[in-house]
């Protein structure tokens, strides 16, 4: 594309920003390569399988681990197709928030806008403290491998995740230029880092699992009498390693024609998703030695132990935790830039107090700098909970599910009730025929997710 084409087409994306009513506050700097590559960091399903896949395990073993991906995933995907459509409709940074604005009947405008905004800024600080939640496990899994009479403490994790928090928060600001740039070199190391892992584990397993353990047991750990319920719990929990598809809407202001690209931004990491997860959860299977002992970790995650079965060998688990942990810890840089441009976008039409404040753009950084730090701050604060109880940490984490996933539909909801055709514009991206269906089943899903997700995982 030529200078004079691109300037062009710069200034019709302004213009129909314009018209949304709204000023173009940042650089268009992300492409659709280097927005993928952030979308696929951020979703990254195989990251999201193997740092939670001590609570898959433990609901319905292995089969139920495997076989509950596939589920999440495609259901997840339809979700995000109803999104897609959404966001090439209106393709503006509030995404949720203004979707459910411009679909709602007019006396309804505000509080639907209002309530979704809220559910989405909070689901997206909530899936941010979990990143780092899990970051900091494994960075003292690590350690507790080669100094096995160190003492851990929960305030030793609570400094690394605080640690984490601001690291991630700084990148977004000072390196904020980059930022597309170190998004595709993540994408490249996570997909060099998942294939060698997995061929790792499928080469040089000695003491390897056996295929009717890999594929077919269901052993249901939870405490609950129903195995069928527990496998349920394990499809639940397979929905976080598909979290995040909505960031490519977030983000839509800083990326040249969004109203074409940002559908396929949504979609396309989680069809690379789909594809990869099952075989990387299935070398995991394959690597297991010890289930006791994988259940059982210092710091209940067990993808170290995982690790350690399957190489026989200590410094080789350490690379691969350390590289998995490494691209984890990308997948917070990209959760700091999604929510803070959530939260800027919803403070930029005063729904939170201060909202002048939080919604500026810093003149030198060109990103939402108040909004950065506003996030981090409150990352920070909720951190503290795990100091007095992992539970309640834990239970903090599906209400991020329940919290992004029901910000999502909400707008798919009102267009079933008001009539697709009577509400949505022209648009890009358009589901057709098969719209009203594909938002249907969105909407149960969800509210079978958030009724799944008030049971505890375990009895």
């Amino acid at each position: 594309m030529s200078r004079a084409s691109s300037s062009t087409a710069s200034n019709d994306d302004a213009l129909e920003l314009e018209a949304a009513g709204y000023a173009q506050a940042m650089p268009r700097r992300f492409s659709l390569w280097s927005l993928g590559a952030l979308s696929f960091t951020l979703t990254c399903t195989w990251l999201g399988t193997g740092s939670s896949i001590g609570i898959s395990l433990t609901e319905a073993s292995s089969a139920g681990t495997l076989w509950s991906l596939p589920i999440a995933g495609v259901m997840t995907t339809i979700v995000s197709l109803g999104m897609a459509e959404l966001a090439s409709a209106y393709p503006v940074a509030g995404a949720q928030y203004y979707w459910s604005f411009m679909v709602a009947r007019d006396d309804y405008k505000p509080f639907a806008s209002y309530l979704n905004g809220w559910m989405s800024v909070i689901g997206w600080w909530l899936a941010s403290s979990s990143v780092s939640n899990f970051v900091s496990s494994m960075i003292l899994d690590i350690v507790g491998a080669w100094h096995p009479d160190w003492d851990q403490k929960r305030w030793h994790q609570y400094l690394i995740y605080v640690a984490l928090i601001w690291i991630a928060t700084a990148a977004n600001i000072f390196t904020a230029q980059w930022i597309p740039l170190f998004n595709k070199m993540v994408f490249i190391l996570s997909v060099l880092t998942l294939s060698a892992t997995t061929i790792t584990l499928f080469v040089i397993t000695k003491d390897n699992a056996s295929a009717e353990f890999i594929f077919t047991d269901t052993t249901n750990r939870t405490g609950w009498s129903s195995d069928g319920f527990a496998f349920m719990l394990a499809i639940g929990n397979a929905v976080y390693a598909f979290l995040g598809s909505d960031c490519g809407a977030h983000l839509c202001e800083e990326i040249p024609n969004p109203a074409k690209n940002v559908p396929k931004v949504m979609i396309y990491p989680l069809l690379m998703g789909l594809l990869t997860a099952f075989p990387f959860a299935t070398s995991l299977m394959y690597a297991i030695s010890d289930i006791p002992a994988v259940l059982n970790t210092t710091t209940g995650l067990p993808l170290f132990e995982i690790y350690y079965q399957g190489t026989g060998s200590r410094p080789a688990a350490s690379v691969l935790m350390s590289l998995f942990a490494f691209c984890f810890f990308a997948n917070l840089v990209a959760n700091a830039t999604t929510s803070s441009r959530t939260l800027w976008a919803v403070s930029r039409d005063g729904a939170l107090p201060y909202s002048q404040f939080w919604g500026r753009v810093h003149s030198r950084f060109q990103v939402p700098v108040n909004a950065l730090l506003l996030s981090a701050v409150f990352i920070t604060l909720y951190g503290l909970i795990f100091l007095g109880s992992s539970t309640a940490f834990s239970a903090m984490v599906s209400a991020a599910i329940i919290f992004l996933q029901t910000s999502c539909v909400i707008p798919q909801a009102v267009l079933l009730y008001r009539g697709r055709d009577r509400v949505l514009p022209l648009r890009y991206f358009s589901l057709g025929r098969y719209g009203a269906a594909i938002n249907g089943i969105s909407v149960a899903w969800v509210v079978f997710l958030d009724i799944l997700y008030c049971f505890p995982t375990t009895m």
